[in-house]
């Protein structure tokens, strides 16, 4: 049978091939393990559906138009691919998930009062004056033209700085981007580097870098860069007891209050953390004043900016905490105990959280109950 942490990856795969965004080396990687294995089926996330029959439909669609277009190479796809469509559903709607001993429990999931819909891209934007202005999904809008920048939002509803000539005077002025629990937002900075902004988070940053010797951010919460290459101006970014230093990279800062330390990821480039020096797929964990390194699957890091929810032997006390700021919720455990379990899966997190927490049921180790705005995480009986 197939390793547990390879089945989850492969749900990946086949999310990210409904959405048309496999790469290149992915497709390959999804060629290869369809001519190794044939008899073990490959359960495609349910991702936006509302019940089998249209998740059945967007698995068709997105086969027929890769047919239509890409006809050389869509055959080694169509045969796991369509075979899946059959046993979808085999074990609960888009989603297997493993207890400590690696096998999927079946089980009807029961949550219990009302529903709440899954976050949004929208976010508040601060300006140097204290101005507020809300963003909401918008587009193709200008906000407003100050301190040597012009702001606008383009078609995918990003916030788009464009840096003008400076003003005579050097000092800096300040913009401030931040999300409230249930919002997340992206940002262009005016070096054109790129801001991916989680729920309950902010970042401040200069409205023109010209005048500066450095590209100095502030964050709080957490947030992935895209940095635009600069020689001469390094790109560092501050965040709790930390400051991280780059040219021009991929990374990604977990810097929340109420997790174990500030987590820096490293996808490419180079980075120094508080001068430790991070390679691609190490993570600088800063704790209690010292750093460690340790390597990890940048996949699970990032998969919030990526439109899902991935967990791999990840206890449900932090499970919850993701959970709570996407959906707006608080959360009660009705025993210590629960907190600890582990889980591990990967899932679309655009439904609603009633789902989240029937795919979660499925392990059997817990129970859900939905008050208002609380969710109750019960013993199972």
């Amino acid at each position: 049978m197939t390793k547990t942490k390879d089945k989850i990856r492969l749900q990946e795969l086949a999310h990210k091939y409904l959405q048309g965004n496999l790469t290149k080396k992915e497709k390959n990687e999804v060629d290869k393990w369809f001519s190794q294995t044939n008899e073990e089926p490959l359960e495609v996330s349910d991702l936006y559906a509302r019940d089998e029959e249209e998740h059945k439909q967007i698995i068709f669609n997105r086969i027929k138009e890769e047919i239509g277009t890409k006809r050389s190479r869509v055959f080694a796809l169509w045969k796991g691919i369509a075979a899946a469509v059959f046993v979808i559903f085999a074990i609960g709607l888009g989603m297997w998930y493993f207890k400590g001993n690696n096998e999927p429990v079946i089980q009807m999931a029961k949550v219990s009062g009302n529903d709440i819909a899954p976050g949004n891209n929208q976010a508040t934007l601060t300006l140097a004056n204290g101005k507020t202005i809300l963003l909401s999904s918008v587009v193709n809008e200008k906000l407003l033209k100050e301190a040597g920048a012009e702001v606008q939002k383009n078609s995918k509803g990003e916030l788009v700085y464009k840096q003008l000539v400076p003003a005579e005077s050097s000092e800096l002025e300040y913009h401030t981007l931040t999300t409230s629990r249930g919002e997340q937002y992206q940002v262009i900075l005016p070096d054109d580097s790129h801001v991916w902004l989680n729920s309950a988070s902010s970042i401040k940053f200069p409205v023109n870098f010209a005048s500066s010797k450095e590209r100095r951010v502030f964050i709080t919460g957490e947030a992935y860069f895209e940095v635009a290459k600069d020689k001469i101006k390094p790109f560092r970014v501050v965040s709790d007891s930390q400051l991280v230093t780059v040219y021009g990279t991929h990374f990604n800062i977990n810097s929340y209050k109420d997790e174990a330390g500030t987590r820096t990821t490293l996808l490419e480039g180079s980075v120094d953390v508080n001068g430790t020096l991070l390679k691609p797929k190490q993570q600088a964990i800063n704790e209690d004043g010292g750093i460690k390194v340790i390597p990890v699957n940048v996949e699970d890091v990032v998969a919030w900016k990526n439109g899902y929810f991935r967990f791999k032997a990840e206890t449900l006390e932090s499970i919850m905490r993701k959970v709570s700021r996407w959906y707006n919720v608080d959360v009660e455990f009705q025993s210590e105990s629960l907190k600890s379990i582990e889980f591990g899966g990967i899932m679309t997190k655009y439904m609603n959280v009633s789902m989240v927490l029937k795919k979660l049921e499925l392990t059997g180790e817990a129970s859900f109950e939905l008050k208002g705005k609380t969710i109750i995480v019960k013993n199972r009986k």
